[in-house]
């Protein structure tokens, strides 16, 4: 018998299912896009339920699925009524809704923000519970629960109603520290129970619905596994799961994260800290709005791998680049009004994709640097996942940027974390021992010498176009 590990991962622009085995090999594999800006989450399922379905298709009969678990995006928000089915499109983690009650949150829940140490903005899902709220009510009165897409997700796999793990439950407002709601959410009117039971990443949910395993051609049961937020995926899928390690993910976000013994708290707002799955560990760190979307927007349909190929000769870039292609940033700063710019003008297209690559490392590494401030080190080393790491080039532009080696597993994806979590309840004895067997380095990248010193001018400027805007 070949015991395999299920994750999924459900992304803002499509649906990645991985079927691993105890050595992290992947067995079985699937991804579909999603379509552009799709908001439904009846819509998520269908995908989802036909990746799966795909991906166990492909496994030999005496392959046996020991764990199944779920990540997608933190501070998205699904309405669900007493059947679970969506009330309304679901309220996006960037959806700029909830910003005036961001306000009210951070004024009436102080304490709560001072005991953690972050600040609530438009992205985190009690904002746009309470935008539900203010804006909505009938809609407010008719949701059973408020749900993240991983919950959702697990609540059409399982029936099981109302669960959430404590990564996801961050954006909430669950109190990390003493594992509750706070009341004084009540005084907003908002209802504890339409808020989800928090579990630790990993706990046991259910089994796979009997319908849905008949569906996919499977007679045995297939336990599905509280998940993790896409970031914290990603981590555990790079292999920074240890204290002092961290991790890059570079997807349509940048999402940057330590690993610390103790709770990191900002004052400003420009990050915060996740409980780890593990006791006495801590995932300090953030998500800018600064990414990979940044090349999707300024450079629609275009072949990527080509424009590697034409930039490598061109690097270092006569211009400066702030990547923003929407308005406001949240982390290495909060500023809801600031804007990207381009400073210098770029000879060819090439050399401003070039820019762009070059302006989301300098965000990456301002991130590191704002972390190492309050005492979150990262070491020489970054591990990085998500779909940017996939490029040569920019592994290179990044490195040298940061001055730090790049480490990229074989298998850098969110799918990954999960599947690796499962396989950590259920096969492994620890998360540490499961990522140890079955994360494997891919690619290490150094910084080159002769762009070091290029870069590190680059980078000044860079921050001092920052700073004369009063970004920071």
């Amino acid at each position: 018998m070949n015991e395999l590990f299920l994750g999924l991962d459900l992304g803002t622009q499509g649906v990645r299912v991985v079927v691993v085995d105890k050595e992290g090999d992947i067995i079985s594999s699937v991804e579909d896009t999603l379509k552009e800006n799709s908001i439904d989450p009846s819509y998520w399922w269908e995908v989802a339920r036909d990746c799966l379905g795909l991906a166990i298709s492909r496994l030999k009969k005496d392959d046996r699925i020991l764990s199944f678990a779920v990540t997608s995006t933190s501070g998205t928000v699904v309405c669900v009524d007493d059947k679970g089915e969506p009330l309304i499109p679901a309220l996006m983690y960037n959806d700029p809704r909830g910003a005036e009650e961001s306000k009210i949150l951070n004024e009436h829940l102080k304490e709560l923000t001072e005991k953690l140490g972050y600040k609530f903005n438009a992205s985190y899902a009690l904002s746009k519970i309470l935008w539900v709220k203010n804006n909505l009510p009938e809609v407010y009165e008719k949701t059973r629960f408020f749900l993240s897409p991983t919950d959702f997700i697990n609540l059409k796999l399982t029936g099981t109603f109302g669960i959430t793990d404590h990564t996801n439950a961050l954006k909430f407002g669950f109190d990390l520290v003493d594992y509750k709601w706070p009341s004084k959410i009540e005084e907003l009117e908002i209802e504890i129970g339409k808020l989800p039971k928090v579990t630790i990443p990993g706990d046991f949910i259910g089994n796979i619905k009997k319908e849905l395993l008949e569906k996919f051609g499977i007679n045995y049961n297939i336990p599905v596994f509280t998940g993790l937020t896409d970031g914290t995926s990603g981590q555990i899928a790079s292999g920074a799961v240890k204290i002092g390690e961290s991790s890059t993910t570079l997807g349509t976000t940048l999402v940057i994260k330590g690993v610390s013994s103790f709770l990191v708290k900002d004052s400003l707002g420009r990050f915060y800290s996740h409980l780890h799955p593990e006791k006495n560990r801590w995932f300090p760190g953030g998500s800018s709005n600064v990414g990979g979307e940044a090349l999707e927007k300024v450079f629609p349909g275009e072949n990527y791998r080509e424009l590697d190929k034409k930039v490598e000769e061109l690097i270092p870039s006569s211009i400066i680049v702030y990547p923003l292609v929407r308005e406001g940033e949240r982390f290495p700063f909060v500023n809801p009004k600031a804007t990207g710019f381009v400073l210098g003008n770029p000879l060819s297209k090439e050399e401003l994709y070039l820019g762009y690559l070059e302006g989301i490392a300098y965000v990456e590494r301002l991130c590191y640097e704002m972390l190492s401030k309050v005492g979150v080190e990262s070491g020489n080393t970054i591990y990085t996942v998500g779909g940017g790491a996939k490029s040569s080039i920019w592994l290179k532009i990044r490195a040298s940027i940061m001055n730090k080696v790049l480490k990229r597993p074989r298998s850098a994806t969110s799918g990954m974390g999960v599947a690796i979590l499962g396989a950590s309840k259920t096969f492994y004895d620890s998360l540490d021992s499961a990522v140890s067997r079955m994360v494997k380095i891919d690619i290490e990248v150094e910084p080159d010498k002769n762009l070091v010193p290029m870069y590190e001018e680059r980078y000044r400027k860079f921050i001092e176009s920052l700073s004369e805007r009063k970004y920071l």
